[in-house]
C-alpha cells in the first residue's frame, strides 16, 4: 500500500529515491515573490539607512566579533560603508570597508540578473567559471584576517 500526501501547487512531488527531503522545486513565479520581497526589504533597510547615520553610536546594535574580541570582523564598518555609498561619497565608504564597496555592486547586480530571468529575460551572459567559486571564502578570510594585522599596509583596512 502506498500513501501520497498531497503538494502544494507549483512544488515538485518528493520522489521515491529522495524520499521525504529531497529539495522543494519552486515556481518561477513563487521565486520571483521572494526575489522581490528580499528587494523590498532591501530598499525598507536603505532607506533607514540613509536616514539614520550609524556613526553616531545607539541606533544600531554592536557587532558581538567585534565586541567580543575588539578585533574587527569582515562586515565591521559595513553598515557606516552603506550610509557613505548612499549618500554618494565612495572614498569615505571604502575608508570604513573596502570590501563592502567592492562587493556590494557585484551583489546588486547578481540580484538584478536573477530577477531579470526570472521575469522572463533570456539573454546569454558569461558565468562565474565553478573552480572560482572556492575563492570568495578564501577572499573573505584574507581581508578579516589583514584588516586586523598592525602592519604599515594593513591598518588603512581597520574599520
Amino acid at each position: 500500500m502506498t500513501v501520497t500526501r498531497p503538494v502544494a501547487p507549483g512544488v515538485a512531488p518528493a520522489s521515491a529515491a529522495g524520499g521525504f527531503w529531497s529539495p522543494r522545486v519552486w515556481s518561477p513565479r513563487a521565486r520571483l515573490t521572494g526575489f522581490a520581497a528580499v528587494g523590498a526589504l532591501a530598499v525598507a533597510a536603505c532607506v533607514r539607512l540613509y536616514l539614520v547615520d550609524p556613526a553616531r553610536p545607539g541606533h544600531y546594535p554592536l557587532c558581538p566579533f567585534r565586541w567580543a574580541t575588539s578585533l574587527d570582523c569582515p562586515g565591521c564598518g559595513s553598515l557606516r560603508a552603506a550610509h557613505q555609498l548612499l549618500h554618494g561619497h565612495p572614498v569615505a565608504a571604502a575608508d570604513y570597508n573596502l570590501f563592502f564597496v567592492v562587493v556590494a555592486p557585484i551583489l546588486v547586480a547578481g540580484w538584478a540578473l536573477a530577477l531579470a530571468r526570472l521575469a522572463g529575460w533570456r539573454r546569454r551572459l558569461p558565468r562565474v567559471p565553478p573552480r572560482l567559486l572556492p575563492a570568495i571564502p578564501v577572499l573573505v578570510i584574507a581581508f578579516w584576517v589583514a584588516r586586523n594585522l598592525p602592519l604599515p599596509g594593513c591598518t588603512w583596512l581597520a574599520a
